[in-house]
């Protein structure tokens, strides 16, 4: 789909572009504003695969979903639609592929930045089921309870995720850093990784490429 004039917006423009176009992952989170690095990269879902393609000094890629559940729809100033994955599918999407979420310490920026009330634990689990994975349910619950003061998930979901991530060891990695094990997740993690959340808000806001 073309362009027919000029959009400003770079999510707008991404979606007016491609048919059937979502921002999703780390575009996702820029677009709730829960990034410290703003990449000049938008990734895009899209039910047909597109090929990579420069707009406004903007690059957009295909890096599509197995689905879409509950979309938010919304508009520039111009009138543009917007279409954006939901703030709970984002945390889903970009916990099952952490490297499209621009890292994990980008990943734990953002978590740490969501407050009670943001994610709802009914379109988490729709979101975690349609996935049908138990690694993805154990990275999920422990992510998610690093921040369970702030996030105001409950005691109940945790125990839900433990118990479906269970039975699958697996990890969480940052570049080369020593991992330990949780055993109350079956999971590998980085030993500094509260090192990394301490740190959250020191994060550079430098422009990506």
């Amino acid at each position: 789909m073309k362009v027919g004039k000029n959009i400003e917006n770079e999510y707008a423009a991404g979606c007016a572009r491609v048919r059937g176009g979502c921002v999703a992952y780390h575009g996702a989170l820029q677009y709730y504003a829960l990034q410290t690095q703003q990449f000049n990269t938008i990734y895009l879902h899209s039910d047909k695969r597109f090929r990579p393609f420069v707009m406004g000094g903007v690059a957009y890629e295909y890096h599509p979903l197995k689905f879409t559940y509950n979309v938010v729809v919304s508009k520039d100033p111009d009138g543009n639609p917007i279409i954006v994955t939901s703030l709970s599918q984002t945390v889903v999407d970009c916990i099952r592929h952490i490297d499209l979420a621009g890292g994990l310490e980008e990943l734990l920026y953002a978590l740490s930045s969501i407050t009670n009330g943001q994610l709802k634990e009914k379109d988490l689990r729709v979101c975690l089921e349609a996935y049908d994975n138990a690694s993805l349910w154990s990275r999920a619950g422990y992510l998610l309870s690093l921040f369970q003061a702030t996030n105001g998930i409950s005691d109940k979901f945790l125990d839900t995720c433990r118990i479906k991530g269970s039975g699958v060891k697996n990890k969480i990695t940052c570049g080369e850093m020593p991992l330990e094990f949780i055993s109350g997740w079956n999971l590998f993690v980085p030993k500094e990784i509260r090192s990394i959340i301490a740190k959250g808000t020191d994060y550079g806001n430098e422009i990506i490429y």
